[in-house]
């Protein structure tokens, strides 16, 4: 059952019969959707473009809606043997945060949590132009989180930029329906791999009969884990920073033209400002990140059941009959349901900082 809502206001219809529906959660980046239904008038009209999706498993009570989608397409066709078909797609909650860019300067220093909670409250919540401001629009509480980064930022898309930071620091961050108000979060996945002691093991492989299909990858083509970021300045006079650790043939060096990075016509220290090309070199590695990749199918009703025991952002266990074995972290899950029933699709990624 998938229920349809007007923003804020509450479930208003449902669709209870449909060919397919994929719906695709994100950790970093932005969800999306795809539900293919019957194209009958009634479904044309209640599935409008701007109106809200939500699973039945994603009601959560008291006013509280998670994964919510929002319909931004809507394709309607005509084939002999299936009638006429109304496909609906679109992306989640989170692509109202990209409504809004980084409208004034800003230079952060200080905890990612405390800096993106800066950036939300002055670009949404309470920006000087009251235009700009999305009404109900809260965040939760402050987690506490220690990572630290000095950011500089004018005119960048907030989605794009929240994909980027919470990638370089592996945080996932959503926006979710509660008590008429869109909440914005940001958390941390459970580790649930072997090396650690806090929660028991989520090991995905053939042996535990959870694991039906994986896809391994690895490309290094594009890969970096070390940079020159280039600053302020030309030639001899050029303000530059480094980060990356690594040595001998596992480094991979990459250069990050950091000159859009300012000093404010020298009002921030030097020590201030290579640790903002530092951080922005970490944000533009990310992007380079070519890291194993495991993708594939799994039991979502096994021996471990998925947003009781293990969920998205979780470190989990994955293990093969070929020999790999890894510690990746759920970055991605696709739920998809057609005919032939219900599948999930993690995507786990082994990239780190």
């Amino acid at each position: 059952m998938v229920y349809i809502m007007d923003e804020l206001e509450g479930i208003k219809d449902f669709v209870e019969i449909y060919r397919s529906l994929i719906w695709n959660v994100q950790y970093y980046g932005e969800s999306d959707f795809e539900l293919i239904t019957t194209g009958t008038e009634e479904n044309v009209k209640k599935l409008a473009v701007g109106r809200y999706l939500v699973r039945e498993e994603d009601l959560k009570g008291g006013g509280e809606f998670q994964n919510v989608m929002i319909i931004e397409g809507q394709r309607l066709a005509f084939d002999v043997e299936l009638g006429w078909t109304l496909t609906v797609t679109g992306r989640g909650l989170k692509t109202i945060v990209g409504r809004r860019i980084v409208w004034s300067q800003t230079t952060i220093s200080g905890s990612v949590e405390g800096i993106i909670r800066q950036v939300i409250n002055d670009n949404i919540i309470a920006p000087e132009d009251p235009k700009r401001q999305i009404k109900n629009f809260i965040t939760e509480e402050e987690k506490g989180f220690e990572e630290t980064a000095d950011v500089q930022l004018l005119g960048d898309n907030i989605s794009e930029w929240l994909a980027s930071i919470c990638q370089a620091y592996g945080i996932g961050w959503d926006v979710y329906i509660k008590g008429g108000a869109y909440v914005f979060k940001i958390y941390k996945g459970e580790d649930r791999s072997y090396g650690q002691t806090k929660n028991t093991p989520v090991v995905f492989s053939e042996e535990y009969d959870n694991l039906l299909s994986s896809v391994y990858t690895r490309a290094a083509e594009n890969f970096g884990n070390a940079a020159l970021i280039g600053g302020e300045g030309e030639g001899a006079n050029q303000r530059t920073a480094s980060i990356g650790d690594a040595e001998d043939l596992q480094r991979f060096e990459k250069y990050v033209d950091g000159s859009g990075v300012s000093s404010n016509g020298e009002i921030i220290t030097l020590e201030q400002y290579e640790k903002l090309l530092e951080d922005f070199g970490r944000e533009q590695l990310a992007d380079t990140g070519s890291a194993p990749k495991f993708s594939g199918e799994i039991q979502p009703d096994g021996i471990f059941t998925i947003n009781r025991d293990y969920g998205l952002g979780d470190i989990v266990q994955v293990e093969t009959e070929k020999g790999i074995t890894s510690a990746p972290r759920i970055i991605e899950i696709i739920y998809s349901e057609d005919d032939s029933g219900r599948s999930v699709i993690p995507t786990f990624s082994e990239w780190e900082v």
